[in-house]
Order: C-alpha cells, then sequence, then structure tokens
C-alpha cells in the first residue's frame, strides 16, 4: 500500500449538513432569550411575536400532522433576514439556504435537496428572488411544494430523470417582503401562513442610533483582520443562545411526553374561527384570461388544513412560553397569524361587513374601507359570487327611489369574526 492508499483509508466522510457552525450555550426559556437578545438588538413587540411563532414553527417539525409553512414578512431591513440568521444557527436542526429556486433538480448532475430537508426546519433568507423568477418557473416551484406537503413527490422529466419521494417531512420559514401578497395560491391550495414584521419611523430611529453609536464608540476589525469574536453583524452570541434555546425545545419534544395542553371549547372554537377567517379572506374566484369576467361560482377553501396547522403551532407554542395551558399569549399569536394571513382589502371589505350590526350598502362600505366605489363593487360582485356576501334586503334611497341593496356576510363568516376579533 502507498502512502497516498494509506492516508485515502484513513480518512473519514464528514456530512456537512450535520456540522454544527455555532457552539451553542445553554438557554432554558424564551424570556431569558429575549433579554440576551436586547444586549446588542433594539426589540419591539412584534419582533417577539414573530419570533415566538417562527420558534413554534421550527419545533413542530417533530409533531404529526400537516407541517407549518410561514411567511415572514416585511419591508426591505424590517429584521426578517436577522430572525433568519437566528433561527439557523444550529445547522442539526435547521437547513439554511440563501436563496430558493426548487427542492428538485432536473440536471443529470444536479442534486435533489429533499433529503437534506427531511425532519429539519428549512430556512430560506431571501425568498422575494423566487417570485421575480418567471411565471413557468413559479409554477413549477409550487407544484412541487404542494405535492410534498402531503408527504410524496414523484417527477419525471423529459431527459428521463426521475425522482420518487416519501415520508417527507418539514417546516419552513422563508423571509420575503410584501410582493408575497401578489402571489394568490388559493385557487391551487395555498399552504402557507403569514406572519408579518412590523416596524415604524421611531423604532428605526432608535435601531439606526444604537448602531451608529456603537460603530463611532469603538468600530472593530473585521473578523479576516484578527476579530476572533466575529462580525457583530452576525450578532455571534446571541446565535448561540438561539441554538442553545432551539436545542432545548427540540430535547423536550425527545425526551418528555408530548404537552397535552388543558383547553376549553372557546378555544377550539376560536381556533376554528381563526382559520374560517383565513380560509375566506384569501378565497379567489376563477376569472377569464383577462380578469374582467367571473368564469364560474366558487366557494372557498375548506379550512380544515389551517386548522391543523394552527392547533400543531398552539402546540408548540406551549413549549416555547413553558405552559400547560391555552394562554391568552398564545392567543395573540395565533390571532397575529391569523390577521397576517389574511392580509389585505379583501379581508377588510370581509371584516367590516361582518362587524356591522345591520350590514352596510356599497357606498358605505367603500367609505368606510376608504376603497374606491369601483373597485370596491367588482371586490363585492367577487365575495357574492364566492357566498362570502348575501344580499339581505333592499332599502328605498332618498331622492331617487332606486332600489339600494344592504350586503351581510353569512352567518358563520359574521361568527368567526366576531370571534377573532372579541367583539
Amino acid at each position: 500500500m502507498n502512502i497516498l492508499e494509506l492516508i485515502s483509508s484513513s480518512l473519514t466522510e464528514i456530512d456537512l449538513t450535520e456540522v454544527s457552525l455555532v457552539k451553542s450555550k445553554q438557554c432554558l426559556s424564551f424570556k431569558d432569550l429575549i433579554n440576551i437578545y436586547r444586549k446588542d438588538l433594539t426589540i419591539t413587540d412584534s419582533f417577539i411575536d414573530c419570533l415566538a411563532i417562527c420558534c413554534a414553527t421550527h419545533l413542530a417539525v417533530k409533531l404529526e400532522s400537516d407541517p407549518i409553512w410561514l411567511y415572514l414578512v416585511g419591508p426591505p431591513s424590517s429584521g426578517k433576514s436577522t430572525i433568519c440568521d437566528l433561527l439557523s444557527a444550529d445547522s442539526k436542526l435547521t437547513r439554511s439556504l440563501s436563496k430558493f429556486t426548487g427542492i428538485v433538480s432536473g440536471d443529470r448532475k444536479g442534486k435533489h435537496l429533499v433529503p437534506s430537508f427531511q425532519n429539519k426546519c428549512v430556512i430560506i433568507k431571501d425568498g422575494t428572488l423566487l417570485l421575480e423568477s418567471n411565471p413557468l418557473q413559479l409554477a413549477n416551484v409550487y407544484g412541487e411544494l404542494r405535492d410534498i406537503f402531503d408527504g410524496s413527490l414523484e417527477v419525471s422529466y423529459r431527459n428521463g430523470i426521475e425522482a420518487s419521494f416519501r415520508n417527507v417531512n418539514f417546516g419552513m420559514i422563508i423571509g420575503i417582503t410584501e410582493r408575497v401578497y401578489q402571489l394568490n395560491m388559493a385557487g391551487l391550495g395555498e399552504r402557507f401562513l403569514h406572519c408579518r414584521l412590523e416596524t415604524d419611523r421611531q423604532n428605526e430611529i432608535e435601531r439606526n442610533k444604537s448602531v451608529i453609536n456603537a460603530l463611532l464608540g469603538g468600530i472593530k476589525l473585521n473578523s479576516s483582520e484578527g476579530n476572533e469574536t466575529g462580525d457583530a453583524r452576525q450578532f455571534p452570541v446571541q446565535k448561540q443562545y438561539t441554538a442553545g434555546f432551539l436545542t432545548h425545545l427540540h430535547n423536550r419534544l425527545t425526551d418528555k411526553d408530548i404537552i397535552t395542553p388543558s383547553y376549553t371549547q372557546n378555544d377550539v372554537n376560536y381556533i376554528q374561527s381563526v382559520a374560517d377567517v383565513i380560509a375566506c379572506s384569501r378565497a379567489s374566484v376563477p376569472k377569464t384570461f383577462k380578469g374582467d369576467e367571473i368564469i364560474y361560482n366558487s366557494r372557498p377553501e375548506a379550512s380544515t388544513r389551517v386548522a391543523k396547522q394552527l392547533t400543531r403551532m398552539v402546540i408548540a407554542l406551549c413549549y416555547v412560553y413553558d405552559v400547560k395551558s391555552i394562554t391568552s399569549q398564545i392567543k395573540q399569536n395565533v390571532c397575529k397569524v391569523g390577521k397576517d394571513t389574511s392580509y389585505g382589502r379583501q379581508h377588510d371589505l370581509i371584516k367590516t361587513v361582518a362587524l356591522s350590526q345591520n350590514g352596510l350598502n356599497k357606498s358605505a362600505l367603500a367609505a368606510l374601507t376608504d376603497i374606491p366605489l369601483e373597485s370596491c363593487n367588482r371586490k363585492i360582485e367577487e365575495m357574492e359570487s364566492l357566498g362570502i356576501f348575501v344580499k339581505h334586503k333592499e332599502t328605498n334611497r332618498l331622492m331617487t327611489g332606486r332600489k339600494n341593496h344592504i350586503i351581510m356576510t353569512a352567518d358563520w363568516i359574521t361568527n368567526s369574526f366576531k370571534t377573532m376579533y372579541n367583539t
């Protein structure tokens, strides 16, 4: 045996997906984690809520039923990438990608991503690039995701490449800008929930002051020039404790029985109501190619999938907050996901009608929602086609004597909105 053969026989292949790039530090509570963040980060209530929801999404990978896939939505520089980077701290629990163009490769030399996703939370820091791809590529990617959401995927390309996957399970968090709201997959079956990272001018000023003072007060060399503590932009200390907290959450599920939270029938009704609000708020109608005519009357998606996702999130949030019941904080997080997933003009219109006392006419609805009457009329027509709006009665309009329809929502929608908004 020559020297090269001897060296080759002694080498051990390293699976890079199992290498932890961050040395974790023990962190046993969400509150402690937030306190550690405050040392170098400007923390808002929205940041805390989003982080808790993302941690729950990360943990829910270990729970059965439909996976939780989440868009972390916010404007540029709102902190989405920071949360994604922090959650990617432990590569044993996370599969982190800087960009995403699909999970299956049709290239003969390509490598499928599915095996590296299995039983992990996939975190994609910038999903906005996906929205900029051509319509065909976008349709293919979301087609793959729809199939694999249920645990299996079969693909076959014209060049002879085939792939088959069974019992696939992974969570997903995608950082993305508000451009995602132009993408409506409801007609094909939406799989993603939304969580918005809100920011305002005052928060921006506070964060900028902190950064400016830190740089002017003692800027350091970069890591390639000998800075052993790491680049401050990457928040190395916070990453270590984030990895420790995620490890703690996952170990609790491994080492102990699954928490069965105490709950009431009101809690069940609340989860169902939020799921119903999401279902009708993102419902879409089939239209002609030019989008000017409704082809046929349809109905909102069944809320079963969303209800299962929200329930898994509730159980995972019990671990995040270390509680054994569905607390007001957990319901607040579920409500946030409901509102953020339902975000848009359609939700505003339905909410305004549902929470009104005796219904509204078209002019009043347009005025209350600050939506131009012409646009409002088109949306009303769509909501009537979906069975969300119903013409309740007619009243005489003063002066002209013309009939004026009063619009109301179906009873189940009215009840769902009132339950979610606690009215």
